[in-house]
């Protein structure tokens, strides 16, 4: 149950960073930020005997480092899609007239 209380926390900041900027990519990675931040503190105030915890620690990072594979794809694939698409600056344009 703290697993999904966790996701919706990371998931209610993001949309409020949505909503606020309308910037796809910087709410997922906001969400991302949040969700990490609020797993570990809420591992480290569960300290108990965490050699009992470790399925509550493999598994969100294991599924936090795909998100962040995807992410960083995603964003890596957007940006040269936005180089592309760059109207020339005007000494690049002087260089292709030469």
């Amino acid at each position: 149950m703290k697993l999904l209380t966790t996701l919706m926390i990371a998931v209610l900041a993001s949309l409020a960073v949505y909503a606020a900027r309308r910037r796809i990519f910087f709410a997922l990675k906001t969400g991302a930020v949040v969700y990490i931040v609020v797993l570990f503190v809420r591992l480290v105030l569960d300290m108990g005997s965490l050699a009992d915890r470790w399925d509550e620690l493999v598994w969100p990072v294991c599924v936090m480092l795909a998100a962040w594979l995807v992410l960083w794809f995603a964003s890596r694939v957007y940006e040269q899609r936005r180089a592309g698409r760059k109207p020339p600056n005007a000494t690049e344009a002087a260089r292709r007239v030469r």
